[in-house]
């Protein structure tokens, strides 16, 4: 996958300009993509614990358009019929495409993505609310690393930046997300 950036944010602003856009800063030696979405009050969502916010994957998937070769991590409820690429969950009464423990990633997974989407959960008590274990965020990024193809793409949802070497992962950006009130705010890392 090709990295660009302009593109990405172009593509973004051209599907919603009625929303601010995502801004593209250029420094001497690197771009930097940045912005925030105010998601609003939908509170309808899937109805599933956690599951992205309201229009999240739909703004996400405009800007990296047409791309198919896309994993989603901690996929929860999303479903097959609406969703494009395969969907990685820990939980098999969801019916994920790939049911494992995203610490081991690379032992099911044996193809190598442009494009991973994770929504891990954010805290333990999140994960407890999931009925399984907080993960170890240093471990699944590594394994992410593992699938992902040189060049590709890592959109991780969180309320923490998860710890990374710079020799493994190039930092793009940073778009902020909140909801209504009383919703976290979370933090899309590129």
């Amino acid at each position: 996958m090709r990295i660009n950036i302009e593109q990405m944010a172009k593509n973004y602003s051209n599907a919603f300009p009625k929303w601010p856009p995502l801004i593209v800063w250029k420094g001497k030696t690197r771009k930097w993509l940045y912005g925030h979405w105010e998601m609003g009050n939908n509170y309808k969502g899937s109805g599933y614990y956690g599951s992205y916010p309201a229009s999240f994957l739909k703004r996400i998937l405009i800007m990296f358009r047409g791309e198919k070769n896309i994993l989603h991590l901690f996929s929860g409820s999303l479903k097959k019929s609406t969703t494009i690429g395969d969907r990685f969950d820990i939980d098999k009464k969801l019916k994920p495409d790939i049911c494992g423990d995203a610490h081991f990633l690379s032992k099911y997974i044996k193809k190598k993505y442009n494009l991973i989407i994770a929504d891990p959960p954010y805290s333990e008590e999140c994960a407890l609310h999931y009925g399984h274990c907080m993960i170890n965020r240093n471990k699944v990024l590594k394994e992410c690393k593992k699938i992902l193809k040189r060049k590709g793409i890592l959109v991780w949802l969180d309320q923490v930046k998860p710890m990374y070497r710079k020799d493994e992962f190039n930092l793009i950006g940073t778009i902020g997300i909140s909801g209504s009130t009383n919703h976290r705010v979370r933090v899309v890392f590129n």
